[in-house]
C-alpha cells in the first residue's frame, strides 16, 4: 500500500495493518475459517525417507543378526535366544564394538520405527480433514485484503497461503466440519449469500447502527462486516431435517391413502422409496449400508400399510 493510501486509511479511521495476533483472533471467533496448509507432498516425502531409514538399518541388522548367529563366540550366538544376554552386550561397558552392534541397532530401529509410525498416525489424521470450500476460502481471503476488515499484512514465506494459486489452493485443509452433508454446504455457502445479498445486508447492517443485539445471525467483532454465525446456520440445517425425517413417512402414509388404485399405489410407493433414498444422500452422512437399510425400512412401513388398507 502507497504512503498516500496510508495516510487516506489513518483519516479514514480504518485499522492499523495487523499480523498473526489479529489473524489467529478471528479463526478463533470462527473456527470454519481456520484455514491451514497441508504439505501433504512433504509429508509424503518425510514417509519416505523414515520408511528408507529402516529398511537401510533393517538390512544391516539381518547381516549382523546372521554373523552372530555363525559367530564363534558362544555368549552373541545366545542373542537371538535370549533377550539377557543381547541387552548386556549394549549395557556392559567391557563390550565391543562388534559384540554390541546388534544391540545397537534394534534400539535404533525402535527410534525409527515410533517416529514412522506416529509420522503414519499423524499423517492419515490429517488426510482425513477435508478441503475447505472455495467459498470459504474466500471469505477468508477476502477479510484479510480488505482494508474496512482485516487488513492483514505479512512478510514472511507463508504469506502466500492463502493467496489464489492453484497448488497452495489443492494442499489446503479446515478442521471445521469435515463431515458436511450437501444440504448443509448448499445452505451454508450458497443459500445464506442469496440472504445476505437480497435482505440481510440492509437488515443487519440497519441493527447494528441502532445498536441492538443482533446474534446468533451477526457477530459485533467489526463494525464493517456482518458475520453469520455457522453453529446457528447448522442448528437451522439440523433442526430442518429432523423436522422433515418426521414428515416423509407421514406425508407418504396420506398421500397413500388417497390413492385407491392398486396400480398407481405401487408406482406411488416406488417413487416416494426413491425420493426418500435420495434425501437420505443429501440430508445426511449416512454410509451406503445405512441407506440401504433406511430405505428397506421405509419401503416395509408403506407396504405394511398398503396390505392393512386393502385389508380394511
Amino acid at each position: 500500500m502507497s504512503s498516500s493510501d496510508e495516510l487516506e486509511a489513518i483519516e479514514m479511521g480504518l485499522p492499523e495493518p495487523g499480523g498473526y495476533e489479529r489473524l489467529a483472533g478471528y479463526m478463533s471467533r470462527h473456527p470454519e475459517l481456520g484455514i491451514f496448509r497441508r504439505f501433504g507432498a512433504l509429508g509424503h516425502q518425510n514417509l519416505l525417507y523414515l520408511q528408507a531409514e529402516i529398511a537401510r538399518v533393517e538390512v544391516r541388522l539381518r547381516v549382523v543378526q546372521e554373523r552372530d548367529r555363525n559367530s564363534d563366540d558362544e555368549e552373541r550366538k545366545r542373542y537371538g535366544q535370549a533377550w539377557a544376554a543381547l541387552s548386556e552386550s549394549g549395557e556392559s561397558e567391557g563390550s565391543s564394538e562388534t559384540d554390541r552392534e546388534q544391540y545397537d541397532l534394534i534400539m535404533l530401529l525402535r527410534e525409527l520405527m515410533n517416529q514412522y509410525q506416529t509420522a503414519l498416525y499423524n499423517h492419515k489424521q490429517m488426510l482425513s480433514l477435508r478441503s475447505p470450500h472455495p467459498k470459504q476460502l474466500g471469505y477468508l481471503r477476502e477479510w484479510m485484503q480488505r482494508p474496512t476488515l482485516g487488513r492483514i499484512q505479512l512478510f514472511s514465506c507463508d504469506r502466500t497461503t492463502w493467496q489464489p494459486f492453484k497448488d497452495i489452493e489443492q494442499d489446503l485443509l479446515t478442521f471445521e466440519n469435515s463431515m458436511m452433508d450437501e444440504f448443509t454446504s448448499l445452505v451454508t455457502y450458497t443459500a445464506v449469500d442469496v440472504y445476505h445479498k437480497v435482505l440481510g445486508r440492509y437488515i443487519h447492517r440497519k441493527r447494528s447502527k441502532k445498536g441492538d443485539s443482533i446474534l446468533p445471525l451477526t457477530y459485533s467483532d467489526h463494525r464493517h462486516t456482518v458475520t453469520y454465525s455457522h453453529q446457528a446456520i447448522v442448528r437451522f440445517t439440523r433442526s430442518l431435517t429432523v423436522f422433515l425425517a418426521c414428515m416423509l413417512p407421514i406425508g407418504a402414509i396420506i398421500f397413500l391413502y388417497t390413492v385407491e388404485d392398486m396400480t398407481k399405489r405401487l408406482t406411488v410407493i416406488a417413487c416416494l422409496t426413491g425420493v426418500f433414498s435420495v434425501s437420505m444422500n443429501v440430508f445426511t452422512m449416512a454410509t451406503l449400508s445405512e441407506i440401504f437399510a433406511a430405505t428397506a425400512a421405509f419401503a416395509a412401513v408403506l407396504v405394511v400399510f398398503l396390505g392393512a388398507a386393502n385389508g380394511a
